[in-house]
């Protein structure tokens, strides 16, 4: 974790974005460790790490391409195992199709391990560095996305998390 931080501060990314990826690393352990309890096999520490470097790309844009740059940094690094975290982290994921129109490339960019699924489930659950309840976090998703493929992925991600767990993951 140590040596993960620090490759964030040395990339360059901004204080506040290392804030927010913190706290995205503190309750991604935190609900892969409830879903250990429960005799769900996760990787804890993947995803504790892929959280923490999830928004790297934010050091070069805060753009919708900051996934794929942080892809390409972490690929070059000796984080290279945990580049499709960035890739996969926004929303919940972007299609191929979507990914090709938005100048992505002609690449899948959906979560496919439960460890990747985790990160981007609560990283949709962390606004700044607060995290709130699925029903806020879908409103939001709502008014900024609409009645739109990408806000269906983000429903069924929360749904499929909800079904994992039991019922909706709340820290408190």
């Amino acid at each position: 974790m140590r040596e993960a931080l620090q490759f964030l501060k040395d990339r360059g990314v901004p204080e506040n974005v290392i804030r927010h990826s913190l706290v995205v690393a503190k309750y991604a352990k935190k609900f892969a460790i409830a879903l250990l309890d429960k005799g769900i096999d996760v990787d804890v520490d993947k995803v504790e790490i892929g959280a923490l470097l999830h928004d790297i790309g934010r050091s070069q844009t805060h753009s919708i391409k900051h996934g794929i740059a942080g892809a390409e940094i972490l690929r070059d690094s000796k984080f290279k195992d945990y580049a499709r975290f960035a890739e996969t982290h926004i929303g919940a994921g972007i299609s191929k199709d979507e990914a090709t129109k938005l100048g992505l490339g002609e690449k899948d960019l959906v979560p496919r391990t439960l460890e990747e699924k985790i990160v981007a489930y609560i990283d949709d659950r962390v606004m700044g560095e607060k995290f709130v309840s699925e029903k806020e976090a879908l409103a939001r998703f709502k008014s900024e996305l609409g009645d739109t493929p990408a806000y269906h992925r983000i429903e069924s991600l929360f749904k499929e998390m909800r079904d994992l767990y039991g019922r909706e993951w709340s820290d408190c």
